[in-house]
């Protein structure tokens, strides 16, 4: 039986080291790529890939497989893939929350809880470019928003351990939130207000991403025969991805958040976040500097 088993994910196995073939944009014949079988793309494979993915290699390579597709950030899942000092798993946490990260300090160390999220990071995209499918649940990407959002606080928290320009990073964010207040008049500690500050900017910028590229294809499977419903569907596209994400919220007691009044996160710190965290990939520029540009002429030009 254990064999058996071993032999079935092996395919699994090699996919994730050799990652996906190219990109969305990697197929020849297609706008957009479909995201190949062995990485999610054949829901006959879900149960065998979200089993290796439920621990944190599996969970890693697959994260990594599927950001190269998608064009997200690597370099934060590398450096979180090969950290001892951090634990990954999917453990409960209160239902209110998608993900959290505990912070230790002796040792220094993090662990990140994800509930569910070998099963959401398998089913993650497999639509893609499958015209005639079901498109599935329009909350299935995320699961991205999640981790990058829980790697983004374990990256800062762990700092001390790498290059020294995550290090300025975190510097320069612990001086600019020194003093931050909540709505309700709460003084936030640096560290808790400008974590938060950061991951949501992160996980906006990858949230703002996965959306325009979901709807794009959905238009693409189905566009309206009407041209201004298209035109105007397109513009709320272009006009939600290219909204700054500035809001944070900071855990005080139990549930309860409350959102970050001052400051909003800086454009000197939201650059550095582009170029540190987020690798300057193109979602960190204007709709109309993107791979999606194209798109959008695709569908106008039809």
């Amino acid at each position: 039986m254990g064999g058996d088993w071993f032999r079935a994910i092996d395919p699994i196995r090699r996919a994730f080291e050799g990652g996906s073939r190219g990109t969305f944009l990697g197929e020849p014949g297609r706008l957009i790529a479909r995201l190949p079988d062995a990485l999610g793309g054949d829901q006959n494979q879900w149960f065998l890939l979200a089993a290796p993915a439920k621990g944190k290699p599996g969970f890693f390579a697959l994260l990594q497989a599927k950001a190269r597709f998608l064009m997200l950030p690597r370099r934060i899942v590398d450096a979180m893939m090969e950290s001892e000092k951090l634990e990954i798993n999917e453990k409960p946490i209160p239902a209110a929350f998608k993900g959290e990260t505990f912070q230790n300090t002796d040792p220094r160390s993090a662990e990140i809880r994800i509930p569910g999220s070998s099963d959401a990071l398998t089913r993650a995209g497999w639509d893609l470019g499958r015209a005639g499918l079901d498109p599935g649940p329009y909350d299935q990407y995320d699961i991205f928003a999640t981790a990058y959002h829980e790697l983004t606080h374990a990256w800062l928290w762990l700092q001390e351990f790498y290059d020294d320009e995550i290090g300025k990073l975190y510097r320069d964010g612990l001086a600019a939130y020194v003093g931050s207040t909540g709505v309700a008049g709460t003084i936030f500690a640096p560290h808790n207000a400008f974590s938060e500050a950061a991951a949501y900017y992160v996980s906006g910028r990858i949230r703002k991403w996965c959306t325009a590229l979901r709807s794009l294809d959905r238009l693409l499977r189905a566009p309206p025969a009407d041209r201004t419903e298209l035109e105007t569907y397109l513009q709320s596209i272009v006009e939600g991805y290219n909204r700054v994400p500035t809001d944070a919220w900071v855990r005080l007691d139990g549930d309860v958040l409350e959102k970050i009044e001052s400051p909003l996160l800086s454009e000197t710190l939201r650059n550095a976040i582009d170029e540190k965290i987020l690798e300057g990939r193109p979602l960190t520029e204007p709709f109309d500097e993107t791979p999606l540009a194209g798109l959008r002429a695709s569908l106008l030009a039809h």
